[in-house]
Formats: C-alpha cells, structure tokens, sequence
C-alpha cells in the first residue's frame, strides 16, 4: 500500500510541476524556445568552404537560449537542437532540386556535482564529438554553432551547376518521461529554413 501511495504521491507532484509550467507559459513569461531579450531562434551567417576536397558548411543559430532553457540545463534535464541540413540544385526556370539532406544534433546535459556541461554532437551516423566544459559561454557556442560540417565532397557536384544550403534547427528537445513528453511537447521550437548565398562545386 504504502508503494502506492509513493507513486501517486511523486505522480501528483509530477503534474503539478507540468501545470505550473503551463500556467507559466499562459502568463507571457519567456518560453523556453525564446532568448531574454524576447528574440526568436534564427539560423544566420551561413558559409560553405572547400578544404581538401570537401565541402564544409558553417552555420550559427542565434537567440536560441533562454532563462528556461538554463534553468532545465541546471536540474541535470538533457537538451537537444537538431539542425537539418540540405544541399540544393539551384535550377533556372524549374524547381530546384535537393541533392542531399542531413541531420546533425547538438546535445548537452549538465553534472550538477562536477559543474560541468557535456556536450556531444552525432550527425547520425556513427561520427560521434564529444567534450566538456565548466563555461557556459563555450557550451553555449558549442551548441549554436556549426562549425565545418561536410555537406558534399567536390567530385560529387557538378562544377557547371550553382547550389546553396538551407538549414533549420529544432530547438530544446528535452527529455521528458510519459506524459509530459506529450503534454510538454509545446515548449519544442523550431526556426523556419534559412538559405545560403548560392556557390559552386569548391564553395563561396
């Protein structure tokens, strides 16, 4: 009896918790999604370089902390952006065409007795980067910035055609057990697609 009286008991705090996180978000407070200054998540400052035969994209998200987001981050929650990559055939007169498409997921989680974020980065293969850091700052830049993923080998593109990237990014994917995973699903964002200046087989 007294096992179910446990459960029910952390249950109901459970959904408190969640309603008062509700309650917060109906008040105009900032959601989780938003940065201070109210600001919403953008991708911005897309380059595409060669080096060594490779096609390496640079990307910046911005705005895309918040009070809420570091307040998750501080009680040890796991979060997530998730930025999707496409390489696109610019064509004249028709539709461009998608030549390739990745996804590349930014994950930090914070070790309250180390004061120490680790972060990790997989773009879904089994290429995986791991490190760690006690700077918010640093984890803060690691999460937003991507900074020379491959997107294409030079031999593979046609040296003739002109392309661009266009990323998005998912923002604050946490980790939440059933069912705030569903009920909490609202405080996921994500930024609308941004496009790259267009370039050639060897880049800008």
């Amino acid at each position: 009896m007294s096992g179910k009286l446990m459960y029910f008991t952390t249950l109901w705090r459970s959904i408190l918790t969640a309603g008062s996180i509700l309650l917060l978000a109906g008040t105009g407070l900032p959601a989780i999604g938003a940065s201070e200054n109210g600001s919403s998540p953008e991708i911005r400052d897309m380059v595409v370089v060669e080096k060594q035969g490779r096609l390496l994209a640079f990307v910046s998200l911005r705005a895309a902390f918040s009070p809420k987001v570091f307040e998750a981050l501080q009680s040890g929650v796991t979060t997530r952006f998730t930025f999707e990559i496409a390489l696109m055939r610019h064509r004249v007169l028709i539709y461009d065409t998608e030549v390739d498409r990745q996804t590349l997921v930014h994950m930090i989680k914070y070790d309250t007795l180390k004061k120490a974020y680790t972060f990790t980065s997989q773009n879904g293969s089994d290429e995986k980067i791991e490190k760690v850091t006690k700077s918010r700052k640093e984890m803060m830049n690691w999460m937003a910035d991507i900074n020379g993923h491959e997107i294409a080998q030079v031999g593979d593109l046609n040296p003739n055609e002109r392309y661009y990237i266009q990323v998005r990014a998912k923002l604050n994917s946490v980790d939440f057990s059933f069912p705030f995973n569903y009920m909490l699903s609202f405080l996921a964002n994500k930024t609308p697609w941004a496009a790259s200046p267009l370039f050639d087989a060897k880049g800008m």
